[in-house]
Order: C-alpha cells, then structure tokens, then sequence
C-alpha cells in the first residue's frame, strides 16, 4: 500500500506522465475512429473500372521509366566490333537514338559501357560553326590551289579538335558519322571529295590518339545520299582506304560502314544498296515541309524501303533520322524499322511513346500466347 501510494502520488505530481497518458488515449480514439468509418483505401464495385485503368496507367509509366532508363544508362558492354543485324524469329528492340545536333555532354558517365545505339553525327555541321566557317568560306572562293591546299590544311586541324571533342564525350562511345555532304559543292565532286577526305583522315587521326591513351570508342561511318550501289560502293572503297591508311587494315576491315538515303531514293535503288551496306538511315531532316505534315509521305516511304531492302537483305538494319521520324514513330514501329533518331526536343516523348508501344506489343504477345484469355 504505501509503495502504491507513492507511485499514485507521483503520477499525480508528474505533468509529464500526464500528457503522455492524454496523448495515448487520443490516439487510441482515433485508430478507434478511423477504423469504423475512414477506410480511405476502400472504393465501391462502381470504381472497379477507374482502379483497373489506374493500374494499367502506371504499369505503362512504369515500363516507360524502364525504357527511358535503359536509353538514357549504359548498361550492356559488348565487343567494338559488334555488327548490325536482326535475329531471326523474334523483334528486337526500337531503338531512340539521339541525333547529334545537340550540345554534347562533356564527360562520360560510366567508362567502358556500351550503349544501345549509336549518336547520329553530322559532321557537315563542324564546317558551320563559327571557328570553321570562315575557314570555309574561304576555301570555297580561293583563287589558287596553293591557297586552297593552305585553307584545307588549317580546317583540318579544327576537325581535328572538333573530332577529339565527340570522342571524348559521352557520344564517342558510339558515334555513327556522316561524311559532309555540301548542296554549294554538288556540282563540284574534286572539291567535294577533298574535303571527305580531310574529314575522314582528322575523324581518324582522333582516333588513333584516343586509342593510344587506351580509351574505348566506336566509329561508323555513313555515306551520304549515294544515288545507286555503285555509288556507294564507290563512296565505301574510299572511306576504307582512308582508314587502311590511318589506322591500318584491321580497323578498315572491321569498320561498319552504312549509307544516308532519302525518301525519295530509288526503291530498287535503295535494295542494292543495302545489299552491300552494313546499315541504313532513311533521313527526313532535308524535307521542306512542316514535320507533322511529312510524317506520313515519310512512313509510307519507309515501308517501302524496308520492304526493297529485306527483299535482298533480310537482315537488313533500317533506321530513320529527322523531325518526320518521330512524328511517325508509332508507324515506324509498325512496320518493324530499327529505331529512330530524334533531337534533343523530342527525344523524351519518343521514349514515352516507343515505351508504351513496347508495353502494349508485350501485352498482346502474352494474350496470344495464352489463348486469347483474358
């Protein structure tokens, strides 16, 4: 009795053990409370339609995350050298690669990770900024050929530094180059390959440095706009003799070497030359028209040039570059091309969209692999 007084008293003297007690008693109310007439996750059988596209809502945003997340992260390593193909019975993945027409970044996230496509290049464009340009203009107007052999080496060197700069970003893991491709020079085709050719020889020489101080880098090349097989085969013997010279026999044999084409090639054309390329890019960015109004000529055409190259080449790698692409993505991924390339603006809708295509394909191969039932 007396130890049971004392602890009464001391309860009773201590405000502290009173509020907790107040406290314990309030939250047994509520949970009490809560209990009997919250229930904030229960909904009605009439809300079973709203939960079911809640659910498929952020199963899609969840593979679309994944997807994003798989572009955006170099997460395969695999061997230089690997080639561009199709495996035989099942589809492969949509690629969204990004085009090259972008501020690069300036370092490498995660050194001697692969990523799952190559950046589109276009070095015509290192001719227009401001430090080449007017180097450039220059050339084009010299008036003896000892001044144009002077301009061309001093350009040289600036595609040097230009090239040096893609290697050492995060692009030059995987960079898919296309030789410049000049509308003033033609009807100039000397002038023309003399400027190929101090491109393809900086782009090498960058190259071998990098490969010197033991970086890793990948480069594929791409012709522009050859009007037929021989042509490109022509423009294909010429990127190898440069490199042969360069950077050896070994490089030259095991460089991927794909060709630009546009829309408006020849179908039978567009056949022989994927014959004898390693990849194709079906490139919209040269059309005058407002891309959303292009982007179904340009589907159509795609259809019809994936169709004349797998005619020849079943394995045959089609790819698409320019603002119409990613306006017809989704037909694009109809008709089985392997991958778009998209600018900076639009390069996370295309994921977005291309992740839900992905997800709605996977959903209708398990329903017909279970028998249609649901």
């Amino acid at each position: 009795m007396p130890a049971a007084a004392s602890s009464q008293e001391n309860t009773g003297s201590n405000p502290k053990l009173k509020k907790v007690g107040a406290e314990m008693k309030g939250e047994r109310e509520q949970d009490q409370n809560r209990s009997k007439d919250e229930r904030p996750f229960k909904y009605l059988a009439g809300d079973r339609t709203i939960g079911v596209e809640m659910s498929q809502s952020a199963t899609v945003a969840s593979a679309a995350a994944e997807f994003i997340a798989e572009g955006e992260r170099a997460s395969v390593r695999e061997p230089l050298n690997r080639a561009y193909f199709r495996r035989p019975g099942e589809r492969p993945a949509f690629l969204v690669l990004r085009d090259g027409r972008e501020e690069r970044p300036t370092l490498r996230e995660d050194a001697g990770a692969m990523p799952a496509g190559p950046c589109l290049i276009r070095s015509g464009e290192w001719l227009l900024a401001p430090e080449v340009n007017g180097l450039y203009a220059s050339w084009l107007f010299s008036e003896t050929v000892e001044q144009e052999e002077r301009i061309l080496q001093r350009i040289y060197y600036r595609l040097r530094a230009s090239a040096a700069a893609l290697l050492d970003s995060a692009d030059g893991l995987w960079a898919a180059v296309m030789l410049p491709f000049m509308p003033e020079l033609a009807d100039q085709p000397a002038r023309l390959a003399a400027l190929q050719d101090a491109q393809l020889e900086a782009l090498f020489a960058a190259v071998a440095e990098r490969q010197r101080l033991g970086g890793d880098c990948r480069v594929d090349l791409l012709a522009p706009y050859p009007a037929s097989a021989a042509e490109f085969a022509a423009q294909r013997e010429f990127i190898e003799g440069v490199a042969e010279q360069t950077l050896g026999h070994a490089y030259a044999a095991a460089c991927r070497i794909g060709a630009v084409i546009p829309p408006d090639v020849e179908r039978t054309a567009a056949g022989e030359i994927a014959r004898i390329a390693d990849f194709l890019v079906l490139d919209g960015a040269a059309g005058e028209a407002a891309p959303e109004d292009a982007a179904g000529g340009f589907a159509q055409a795609a259809e019809e040039i994936l169709a004349a190259a797998r005619s020849v080449k079943p394995a045959a790698a089609l790819l698409a570059a320019g603002a119409p692409a990613a306006y017809a993505l989704a037909d694009l991924y109809r008709i089985g091309l392997s991958g778009i390339f998209c600018s900076a603006g639009q390069r996370t809708e295309a994921l977005l969209r291309a992740a839900c295509l992905t997800w709605i394909a996977r959903q209708d191969h398990a329903d017909t692999a279970a028998g249609g039932r649901l």
